[in-house]
């Protein structure tokens, strides 16, 4: 059946506006994780590894962090990784577990 022009006109600024707005969304993301790289790039391996437990160490006290989703973390991370980053990857996930 055949439309008309003003249907598909409507149709056609609706997907328009959703794609609009799926951009500012994606830009928005990509504008926090800028902000959260240049956050962490002057710091050097113990200013990272000292933030990174303080972080995890805040998160469990609160109930966001638990070895489940440390797991899950690393299940998602390690295929992407080569085997000396695994290896860190595990000792990292291994120490934040054994914190309290």
């Amino acid at each position: 059946m055949p439309r008309d022009f003003k249907s598909f006109s409507k149709e056609h600024n609706k997907v328009v506006d959703e794609n609009k707005k799926i951009i500012e969304d994606n830009q928005q993301k990509a504008n926090e994780y800028q902000h959260i790289l240049d956050k962490y790039k002057d710091m050097d391996n113990n200013q990272l590894m000292s933030n990174l437990f303080s972080e995890a160490s805040k998160l469990k006290r609160e109930g966001k962090l638990d070895a489940n989703q440390l797991n899950s973390l690393k299940s998602t991370i390690a295929p992407f990784l080569n085997s000396e980053q695994q290896e860190m990857l595990n000792s990292l996930i291994n120490a934040i577990n054994e914190q309290k």
